[in-house]
């Protein structure tokens, strides 16, 4: 359960990078109900193999949100000047244009 579990943040995390957040919903509906299947087929009770699937649903969601987090993260990071600040790159701007 703790390799699914991991493949499945991997999975989601890398999704979060990549898709929009209705495929992903999707996608994740999919994968939690086909896991709560294969729980309820392997002997496990009704209600352990729904709790077992919302808890991957949850896994999943969160995951995406941090994998969109991230992928956010990187490319502010990536957009600013080299000297660090914004601000000295419209500051030195103006003073071009004055000279």
């Amino acid at each position: 359960m703790l390799s699914g579990a991991i493949v499945v943040m991997l999975i989601s995390i890398t999704a979060g990078t990549a898709i929009r957040v209705w495929a992903f919903a999707i996608f994740a509906f999919f994968v939690a109900t086909g896991l709560g299947v294969v729980t309820f087929t392997g002997g496990s009770s009704l209600i352990a193999a729904t709790l077992s699937s919302m808890a991957i649903l949850a896994l999943m969601e969160v995951s995406y949100l941090v994998g969109v987090f991230l992928s956010g993260l990187w490319r502010r990071t990536r957009k600013f000047p080299k000297s660090g600040s914004t601000a000295d790159a419209a500051h030195a701007t103006d003073e071009h244009r004055g000279s």
